[in-house]
Order: structure tokens, then sequence, then C-alpha cells
């Protein structure tokens, strides 16, 4: 299995990993290989939208005054900020004008407004993030929703999303309500450097996919998620999509782009997409 040391900013929400190209020929017609590959890309639509909240916030401001601020220093586009206070609520407006970040590992070009709400932060005993919607299209597709986090213990943050709805310039929609819970294992105290973090993720999502089918995707087994890895290290998903089922099964520790699929008896070894 091939180890990767190619880095990306990674979200919260970190399910595009089950975008992928099976191995065998016969595996395209499997429905939970089809459905899961759909899902996942609009899942990580939502991923890239947290990569740019965990980004942007990295940044610490020194006083409570209002300001505006160019942030995107490379890449294509604008991306600028207006940060205010409401009391100790910190409201940071970010707005794109075709912009295109570098570090993304999607080369996804942005617009519209992202409109973050915090208190406190990561290491505090209280910190709650809220991240709306304005009118924001990823490639043009309308990206809608509200996702909240918030800090439950050390290091662990309950991860919301609800409402939400992505509209893909077909006019084919797909929405989705999320329940997780992040657990934060390594890279917590040096807070300037995202890359050397280490996460796991429990819950589960339900929603309708753009084929109009109910699903369901409920971690099993905790996802591992590493800053240096492309992909999930290791960790278990149950898939149910209309009356379909199945499971995504992504190790057990190894950075590699392999990962298997099983249902009805029947396992599929299945590469997960942007690998060899």
């Amino acid at each position: 299995m091939k180890r990767t040391s190619i880095f990306f900013t990674a979200g919260l929400m970190f399910l595009t990993t089950l975008s992928f190209t099976s191995c065998q020929k016969d595996d395209d017609t499997d429905p939970i290989v089809s459905y899961a590959t759909a899902d996942a890309d609009a899942d990580s639509y939502y991923d890239d939208v947290m990569a740019e909240v965990d980004e942007l916030t990295m940044i610490s401001d020194a006083s409570k005054d209002s300001y505006y601020t160019t942030l995107s220093l490379t890449g294509e586009g604008t991306r600028t900020r207006k940060t205010s206070w409401e009391g100790n609520v910190r409201i940071d407006t970010i707005i794109y004008g075709n912009y295109v970040n570098p570090n993304s590992r999607y080369e996804r070009v942005k617009n519209g407004t992202l409109i973050i709400h915090t208190t406190g932060n990561y290491k505090d005993p209280e910190f709650v993030r809220e991240v709306t919607f304005n009118n924001f299209t990823i490639d043009g597709n309308q990206v809608e929703g509200t996702k909240r986090i918030t800090k439950t213990a050390e290091y662990t943050y309950s991860i919301t999303l609800q409402d939400g709805k992505i509209t893909f310039t077909d006019g084919t929609t797909y929405t989705r309500e999320t329940t997780r819970t992040r657990t934060w294992l390594s890279g917590y105290d040096t807070p300037l450097n995202i890359w050397d973090d280490v996460y796991t993720f429990e819950g589960s999502a339900t929603g309708v996919n753009r084929n109009g089918y109910t699903y369901t995707h409920r971690i099993t087994n905790a996802l591992m998620i590493q800053m240096t890895c492309r992909w999930a290290v290791e960790g278990t998903i149950e898939l149910t999509v209309g009356n379909e089922s199945g499971t995504l099964d992504y190790g057990s520790g190894e950075c590699d782009n392999v990962a298997t699929v099983t249902r009805n008896g029947k396992s599929y070894e299945v590469r997960l997409k942007g690998g060899n």
C-alpha cells in the first residue's frame, strides 16, 4: 500500500474520502459503491468550507475593534474578512470573489459569504462556533445550512449540521443533517500548526441524496484523521442508501488510499479518490 506525504487542509466534517474508484470492473455496478461516491462528492463541499473556517480562525486579533483586511496573499481571486464583536462573541464575515485556495486539495472556486460566530477558543473551557452561509457557492453549487461546534470536555467537541443543503448547477439537490463528536488526540499544544493534528470522529449523518434516496451514514468504529494524510487512516462506516446497506472500512492505521466495502457477504477493495 502506497504511503502519501502530501499535505492538505481538512475540515471538521471528514467523509470526503468516501469518493473512490473500484479495483474491480464489476464493482462499478454495485449500488452502495455508486451511492457512496455520489454522497461523498456532496459531503466534500462542507469539508472544504470547514477547512476554510479552520484556516481563517487561526488568525488571532489583539483588539475588539472592527476592521477589514485582505487575507489571500496567494491564490486566485479575493478573500476578505470583516471582524466585529458583540460582547464576548466574535463575528467574522468572510467574503469570497472567485477565490481558489492554494492550500486546499480542491481547486474549487468560491463566491459569496461565510458568517462565523465564535465564543471562546478551542482551548477555553467554553467554546462555541457557528457557521452560516449567505449566497455562498462552490463551483456554482449553492451551499446552505448551519454548522455548530461546541466544546463538551477537554479536547472533545460536539459537531452538528442543521438544514444542510447543496443545490447543484444541474438543479439536483442533496440534503444533510449530522451529529458527530470530534476528539482531539494530538496537536492541541501547537494551535497555529494544524499539520500535526490527529482527531477521531464518531456519530451519524442522514439526508436525501441527488438521486432522491434517503441515506444514513453511521460511524461504527471511530474514524481517525491525521492531517499529514489525505485519507482516514482507520475506522468503519455503516452505509444505508434506500434499501441497500453495506460497510466501508478504512483499515487499521496505515496512511494509504485503500479501503474495503463489504455488503451481502462480498468484499470490494477500493482505491480512494486522489491515490494511484
